[in-house]
């Protein structure tokens, strides 16, 4: 994953420089909105999926 798609999945647009801080933020919030422990049964694969491109 390059620099720039990282940013975005994060929610960062692509040409900003976010702090060390900021990006920590980021990743927490986004790793609470995809954890597929949040979401029904039948959702649970499509959950994982968006996880673990998180996590990457």
């Amino acid at each position: 994953m390059h620099a720039d798609e990282a940013r975005v999945l994060l929610g960062f647009p692509p040409d900003t420089r976010p702090t060390l801080d900021q990006v920590k933020a980021a990743y927490k919030r986004k790793v609470w909105e995809t954890h597929p422990d949040r979401f029904p049964v039948h959702q649970k694969p499509h959950a994982e999926c968006k996880f673990k491109l998180v996590r990457i």
